[in-house]
């Protein structure tokens, strides 16, 4: 094996419905582009991809705020994220696209008739949200009311992002719609399901074969989830926005009813996104994308898979992205490390737009630097619970951690060595434990970092200017001073 890999970061994608903040930036933003640098910086290939999620009620609801077409909202704001991920927040994706393209719908068509050919596909009939007064089915994004496991007000009839537990239709408690606020009851309508039950030994298998390299709770919740039993979810909505179900390429006895009113289900084509935006980087570059994917294509490297989300995205990537993978292509290369953080909130409050708790990103930046708000939200990120954002907390780090241990350690070393001797300074000896120190950070680093422990090589890296600033006080640097200024 090659001491050279083939790193391929997926990140994950943002709905395209004005709803970005802080959060998403330290959640996953920020440590997939720490990530992709510090892989580039150790001379290995990367291909970064991601994209907006153009598709989902999310957009549709938002159209409807609007007062717009989910097309025109879709526009608006990928264009609109560009600007603030490559040109404000400078994440350095190699590709960002979009799931709204003939090329992602097309690949996502193919995942589909695979998974039906293969058997994992069936129809059956279930009962869907309706609203007698909008006389339409009302998707997932549509309904709320309160979570049955944890009572939280405001669940989706999917899930409830407070307590991340996925629900069964029916489930939610006094369901209304989120547009008129009318009662929404329950109408059968007929779907594509996939059998995640008869997947699961496979999932099951991968899951225990690199699942203790991922962080624990990472893990311990896979676990649970794969202990409770996967069950056959539907994969299709009511829905006119999204990828169209290819019926030309069904079979006669698997076609659905009224198939050119529905779609697939968001959550089964945002995450096919990664396969399809790898091909169109590969065409759009004159490069082979196979190379990050397969094994035998990689010419000699290693390959390695990260993934970034937050943790309401953790089913979604450590067990029904990789059971799509396997199913599709079993040479494809699965997922090597989910790396799924909690959530930052505000103040102790969640992130809500709608409640103005929020953070404009692009703001923050323009005010501060993109320097500062990385450093901080590196030191407080959600790697393993969730944190929480301060005004008075971001100051005080700021001007205590990075400018008065880092940034005082660099100012001090700078302008003594602007003044010293250069001969002088080469005739002396480096102590070895200052060598020790340094190489001893140094690995602590690599490890940290290619295992997403980024808040750990942040410490480290300050343990390293606290040490050198004692070694300052301690070395004299002074006493080489120059003898005069022509020197």
């Amino acid at each position: 094996m090659g001491d050279k890999k083939k790193v391929f970061i997926g990140v994950a994608w943002p709905y395209v419905n004005g709803d970005l903040h802080i959060g998403h930036f330290a959640g996953y933003l920020l440590p997939a582009d720490i990530q992709a640098r510090f892989q580039r910086l150790m001379g290995n290939d990367v291909l970064m991809v991601s994209g907006s999620d153009c598709h989902g009620t999310p957009i549709t609801v938002q159209a409807d705020k609007e007062g717009k077409t989910a097309q025109e909202i879709a526009d608006y704001y990928h264009e609109h994220d560009v600007d603030l991920f490559l040109n404000t927040l400078k994440l350095s994706y190699d590709l960002y696209t979009r799931t709204d393209t003939k090329h992602h719908a097309q690949v996502t068509q193919d995942v589909f008739i695979s998974l039906l050919e293969a058997g994992y596909i069936f129809i059956d009939t279930e009962e869907q949200y309706f609203s007698e007064e909008e006389q339409r089915f009302l998707p997932d994004r549509y309904i709320e009311g309160k979570c049955p496991f944890c009572g939280f007000e405001g669940a989706r009839s999917d899930q409830c992002d407070n307590c991340g537990k996925l629900l069964d239709q029916g489930t939610l408690i006094n369901p209304v719609s989120k547009i008129s606020k009318s009662e929404a009851v329950l109408k059968k309508t007929q779907h594509y399901y996939l059998d995640w039950t008869k997947l699961q030994p496979k999932i099951e298998e991968y899951v225990k074969a690199v699942g203790p390299n991922w962080k624990d709770w990472v893990y311990q919740e896979t676990l649970g989830w794969l202990r409770e039993g996967l069950k056959p979810r539907a994969i299709t909505r009511d829905l006119d926005w999204g990828v169209a179900i290819p019926t030309d390429r069904i079979p006669k006895d698997m076609q659905i009813e009224r198939p050119e009113n529905k779609r697939f289900y968001v959550w089964f084509d945002a995450v096919i996104g990664y396969l399809s935006a790898s091909i169109l980087w590969g065409e759009e570059n004159g490069k082979d994308w196979e190379e990050f994917w397969y094994k035998d294509q990689a010419k000699g490297a290693d390959l390695k898979h990260y993934y970034f989300m937050g943790k309401d995205n953790l089913v979604f990537h450590t067990m029904f992205w990789p059971g799509k993978l396997m199913t599709y292509d079993e040479d494809l290369h699965l997922p090597d490390f989910p790396s799924i953080n909690m959530f930052l909130n505000l103040d102790g409050q969640q992130f809500s737009k709608s409640r103005g708790v929020t953070i404009d990103t692009k703001k923050m930046v323009d005010d501060y630097g993109n320097d500062l708000v990385r450093f901080y939200l590196t030191l407080v990120m959600p790697e393993k619970n969730d944190s929480s954002f301060t005004w008075d907390d971001f100051a005080q780090k700021v001007n205590s951690v990075l400018i008065g241990t880092y940034g005082n350690f660099v100012h001090r070393l700078l302008s003594l060595l602007k003044n010293v001797d250069k001969d002088k300074l080469q005739s002396q000896s480096v102590d070895d434990e200052v060598t020790d120190q340094i190489n001893s950070t140094y690995e602590k680093a690599k490890t940290n970092l290619d295992a997403c422990e980024y808040k750990l090589y942040l410490e480290s890296v300050m343990n390293l200017a606290i040490y050198g600033n004692k070694r300052l006080d301690h070395v004299r640097l002074w006493e080489l001073k120059k003898t005069n200024e022509s020197e």
